[in-house]
């Protein structure tokens, strides 16, 4: 960035939906993380979506200090329709999405800005990676360091990168170009993925570039809406037969792997829930895309139950150790170039993101023909009976 440029860039004004539902206990850190951004030029727009806490009061406390503010009181509608209504009151040419309990790192805004403004109009947004973060800031582990860049709609609907709705910022053609969020998943009675629905409509007519660093912090508490796991699963497996719907011509190869990736999160969370009958039929599908990756979910299974067993028995036997507390750090501590360390899961292979980048360049289905007979098995996709979400 030249000394020309820095001026000119730190006038662009960015808009900054932030959704808030009974946001009360976490609200404060979320908008004094968007106070202390490094850029300045802000529409901070806060919709209100019916909240019978102390939401109101905490937005208006801090509109009285900061004239960038404007607050938006509606009906509770969900988090998608909140979403729409700042958008629509919104005038700048970029807009970021930040919900109402995660927070952001001051430079979060400014370095968005400056990976997706130089690009040419094809490239419609921007994403950044998260750290979690507990109740009281602490960050407890980072989120996946999976990312990618350009086309990358076969990729994002297999590995789902941004991973949260608050690491997200679009140009305005974008809201031009596919509308807002969906805000039926909600009236369904199945929201809760709303910002990955978003996020591959706009795949599905823009580059989209990445800032790979931990700018985000995403709040892991018993009250958000991530919380609901019967839910959560249930959205994304709509979300992703929606998304396969629109798009006739993905490769089988694709599809079978997007329908495998998302059994696979829909069967961790209902195992969780200890739902059995809905976890053996994401298993089932699983295991009609991919039966090694589906007998490796067995043996787990199998294993950890041993495992805790065991572990029973010894208890009897020893004391167990006080666990040692994790010397944990603030997220505005962290340094951002601090790199990211969430790992590889065995089907999140370098071979198949490598594979499924040469569908997103090419889009030509042979890309990945080579690599069929190890993971998934395509040619029965096509068969396959998905269930009612």
């Amino acid at each position: 960035m030249t000394e020309m440029e820095m001026p000119t860039k730190s006038r662009i004004q960015v808009a900054v939906i932030i959704p808030a539902y009974n946001a009360s206990p976490y609200l404060a850190h979320t908008l004094q993380s968007v106070s202390d951004q490094t850029h300045k030029a802000l529409e901070i727009i806060i919709v209100d979506d019916g909240s019978t806490d102390e939401t109101a009061s905490i937005c208006r406390r801090f509109a009285a200090s900061d004239s960038r503010i404007r607050i938006l009181s509606t009906e509770n509608r969900g988090v998608a329709a909140a979403r729409n209504t700042g958008i629509e009151a919104s005038k700048s040419a970029y807009i970021a999405f930040l919900d109402a309990d995660d927070i952001w790192h001051p430079t979060y805004v400014e370095r968005m800005l400056a990976a997706l403004h130089p690009l040419p109009d094809a490239w419609g947004a921007v994403y950044a990676l998260h750290r979690f973060i507990d109740t009281e800031g602490y960050c407890t582990r980072s989120g996946s360091s999976l990312n990618a860049r350009d086309s990358i709609l076969n990729r994002h609907l297999v590995f789902r990168f941004v991973g949260n709705g608050s690491g997200f910022m679009v140009r305005r053609a974008v809201i031009d170009k596919i509308g807002g969020y969906d805000s039926s998943y909600a009236r369904k009675g199945i929201g809760g993925c709303e910002d990955f629905d978003f996020e591959l409509r706009t795949a599905e007519h823009f580059k989209i570039e990445t800032v790979p660093l931990g700018l985000v912090g995403y709040r892991s508490h018993s009250a958000a809406m991530s919380s609901n796991r019967s839910r959560m699963a249930r959205s994304l497996l709509a979300v992703t037969e929606q998304c396969i719907a629109r798009n006739p011509q993905l490769p089988a190869f694709v599809v079978s792997c997007a329908r495998a990736s998302a059994h696979l999160y829909a069967f961790s969370k209902f195992a969780a829930l200890k739902d059995w009958s809905s976890a053996a039929t994401s298993l089932k599908h699983i295991y009609h895309h991919s039966p090694m990756l589906a007998s490796g979910i067995l043996a787990r299974l199998l294993f950890s139950k041993a495992d805790r067993a065991i572990r029973r028995a010894l208890s009897k036997v020893w004391p167990a150790r006080e666990q040692k507390q994790k010397n944990l750090r603030k997220f505005e501590e962290m340094d951002p170039l601090l790199p990211l360390v969430g790992g590889w899961s065995r089907f999140r292979t370098k071979t198949l993101l490598s594979r499924l980048s040469e569908i997103d360049r090419s889009g030509k289905r042979s890309a990945a023909t080579s690599f069929l007979g190890r993971y998934v098995a395509p040619e029965r996709s096509s068969t396959v009976k998905h269930p009612k979400v």
